[in-house]
């Protein structure tokens, strides 16, 4: 029987008001979190609201309002606390960015979906359309969480977002129990909470432009120092990317590589607020690249070959029908870019490793390999 969602909601804007219901908190098992927060203007997140629910009682905690949030940061540390979110990943990234530290352990109802018959990469509202049968409101998704007061529709909505991710967590957790898939995605919650995934590597910086592989070499050279100065300059004003310097200027400037001051000037492209504050900085990158040898920053994957095709479709194949036999969609095992490296010899993969492997993954080795057997291809490496 689905238990009744938690009715009590409290508004938290005083650090007494926190420290009290922290404190509640982490005498529960587990806790139900979603957190509000805007980047339009910022390079970091900037966190508003944590919404907090266990089985009886949501609170709002309003992080603009508090001087003091080490309460909040000791709850979302406690070990002895399961935190349930519902696609985290987000979430993970503002909570790691304000408070340096991952909140652990983990579970996320989207991740576990797939494992108990539904659809992968579930929006909360649907999931929850899905396991209650009931129907969210939408009115407050592009709410600004900064102004204050916030309106009172916004705080329900708020509180909404963890009422019935408690529920979903107990209707989640109890079929996972049923078909004892409990252990399966111990793994990858573990490994959700590594704080390197939230580490910026600004010299791969260039990756998040798009059209990067258009470029030559030596293009491509002055394209990532540029990057890496835009990514490491963003986050030192807290400012987006883009208002440092946007992909189509990026891109200019590394097909242009202007070399000097008067060469720079005739990019029309470049404000002259961005020329007259950025101009050395920019020089100074298109010089560093100069000196680089002219290489391509990656190489191009090679399209797969007839037989390389056939083979990734046999393994496709087999890891369709074992995701019926278990009743899993087939997306959460493995994608084709996956069974294309199998294919291509690389065994450090997530399919061949954990729960994955004795469901799907072993078999699709297997019927790989047996193919090229009986063809005689020899593509992948054994």
């Amino acid at each position: 029987m689905i238990p009744k969602p938690p009715e009590h909601v409290v508004t938290i804007t005083d650090d007494a008001a926190l420290a009290e219901f922290a404190a509640r908190m982490r005498e529960r098992d587990w806790i139900a979190i979603d957190t509000e927060f805007l980047r339009e203007s910022t390079y970091y997140p900037k966190l508003c609201l944590v919404q907090i629910a266990d089985a009886h009682e949501i609170g709002l905690i309003d992080v603009i309002a508090l001087d003091d949030l080490e309460p909040l940061a000791a709850l979302l540390t406690d070990t002895s606390v399961l935190k349930v979110f519902h696609s985290a990943e987000q979430d993970l990234e503002v909570l790691y960015q304000r408070f340096g530290t991952m909140p652990a352990p983990l579970f996320d109802t989207q991740v576990a979906a797939p494992l108990v018959g539904l659809d992968d990469q579930m929006g909360y509202a649907r999931l929850i359309k899905a396991l209650l049968d009931i129907d969210l409101p939408k009115a407050h998704t592009r709410t600004d969480w900064s102004k204050r007061p916030l309106p009172t529709g916004a705080l329900d909505y708020a509180a909404d977002d963890v009422r019935y991710l408690a529920l979903a967590y107990h209707v989640i957790g109890n079929t996972l129990v049923e078909h004892e898939r409990e252990a399966w995605l111990v793994d990858d919650f573990e490994q959700m909470v590594q704080p390197e995934r939230f580490d910026v590597d600004t010299s791969a910086a260039w990756r998040r432009i798009k059209s990067w592989h258009r470029l030559n070499p030596a293009q491509q050279q002055a394209l990532a120092e540029i990057a890496d100065w835009r990514e490491r300059e963003a986050m030192a004003s807290d400012r987006p990317r883009r208002w440092i310097l946007a992909d189509d200027i990026v891109i200019e400037l590394a097909k242009r590589r202007p070399q000097n001051a008067d060469a720079l000037d005739e990019v029309r492209a470049l404000p002259a607020k961005t020329l007259n504050r950025h101009g050395e900085a920019l020089l100074a990158c298109l010089h560093a690249a100069a000196q680089r040898p002219a290489e391509p920053l990656a190489a191009p994957p090679a399209p797969p070959t007839d037989e390389e095709k056939r083979l990734i479709k046999i393994g496709m194949d087999t890891l369709s029908e074992r995701a019926d036999a278990h009743g899993i969609a087939a997306s959460t095992l493995a994608s084709r870019k996956e069974i294309a490296a199998m294919v291509a010899g690389t065994r450090a993969l997530r399919v061949l490793s954990g729960w994955r492997a004795s469901v799907a993954g072993e078999a699709a080795l297997a019927a790989i390999k047996n193919a090229e057997a009986a063809s005689g291809s020899g593509v992948s490496n054994p």
